[in-house]
């Protein structure tokens, strides 16, 4: 081939491979295209390469030629970019489009609600509900003495767990988002919001800002109504002040194993840290996750000489001064049958 000859058929084979890369990429693009009048929702896990996603995809009928995605994603050099998220696409959607929404789009985020008085048992198990995470590995997190040291917590000695620590609060995060992500968050809120009040050093000067936290926590499980808060405060108050202890359902039911909602004399007679029928002072940490209402309770109780409180089966309680006018209101409010009270 004489080199005219070859200086003419380079430029026509370049313009035919150009020609049939723009059909390959056409084809692809328009015989690949989604159409979906709804949004439609793409999500892609946490670890998940664009092989997998692309062949999960397909699997899911969502696209029908994976191998044109994975090649297409090498050429734009983002095999390595797509994020881990829920993303939400509508309309004609192209394989171009979808990578580059991976990409760089928004993801939708989750929404997850810590209620107050939530313990780490619950949350894990709201986010095995959900399906917003792993609830095994958060609480394995939420008891890791490496995990928990690199938050770097605010007390002098780091406490056994995450009890008490993880704020009630709505948190929006995409999905994908590690566990440990979720408990940073949560401390985080702790932190900001909880931790000011806690080391303002206001009420009984005897309590550490983690006996604060963790008086709180009992106030927030035994707290039927918000107005009776600073009450059930200054019964606590009062026993841990004349030495009584401090005889908490609700502590009790804490260190009980898979409770079945019926507490029993047997659970109440068995020896246990969290068992203020049998020990004496607060338990060794927070039985749930209070709010800064509670904390503020335990912070400052009301002014009251009330030692007992009974409930009323009404979501309040009475308080008594006395152990016998205490008797009094178990009798009526637990004890005396129905007919008898309303006859």
């Amino acid at each position: 081939m004489t080199s005219r000859r070859l200086t003419l058929f380079i430029p026509v084979l370049l313009l035919a491979l150009s020609l049939g890369l723009l059909a390959v990429f056409l084809y692809g693009e328009l015989g690949t295209s989604l159409r979906s009048e709804k949004p439609l929702t793409i999500t892609v896990r946490r670890g998940e390469s664009v092989t997998a996603l692309a062949n999960r995809l397909h699997a899911e009928g969502l696209l029908s030629r994976p191998a044109y995605f994975r090649l297409l994603a090498g050429l734009r050099g983002d095999t390595t970019r797509v994020r881990a998220g829920e993303f939400v696409l509508q309309g004609r959607i192209s394989p171009s489009e979808m990578i580059h929404n991976l990409v760089h789009g928004e993801s939708r985020l989750w929404r997850f609600t810590v209620p107050e008085g939530y313990s780490i048992r619950d949350i894990a198990a709201k986010l095995d509900q959900e399906g917003k995470g792993r609830g095994a590995e958060f609480q394995r997190l939420a008891r890791d003495a490496k995990f928990i040291a690199s938050l770097q917590l605010p007390f002098e000695t780091a406490p056994p767990s995450l009890e008490g620590l993880l704020f009630p609060e709505t948190y929006y995060f995409s999905a994908g988002t590690s566990e440990a992500e979720l408990a940073r968050s949560m401390v985080r809120e702790f932190v900001q919001r909880a931790v000011p009040l806690l080391t303002g050093r206001k009420g009984n000067p005897a309590l550490e800002p983690y006996q604060v936290l963790t008086l709180a926590s009992i106030i927030e499980k035994e707290t039927g109504v918000p107005e009776e808060r600073g009450l059930i405060s200054a019964v606590f108050h009062n026993r841990l002040r004349s030495g009584m202890r401090l005889y908490s359902d609700p502590t009790v039911i804490y260190g009980v194993e898979n409770f079945d909602g019926n507490l029993t004399r047997k659970q109440l007679d068995t020896a246990s840290p969290y068992n203020t029928y049998r020990m004496e002072g607060l338990p060794p940490t927070p039985i749930a996750n209070p709010g800064l209402d509670s904390i503020r309770s335990a912070l400052e109780p009301a002014k009251s000489d009330y030692l007992y409180f009974v409930a009323k089966g009404d979501g309040t309680h009475h308080f008594t001064r006395t152990y016998k006018a205490h008797a009094q209101a178990v009798w009526f409010y637990q004890k005396q049958p129905h007919k008898k009270r309303n006859s």
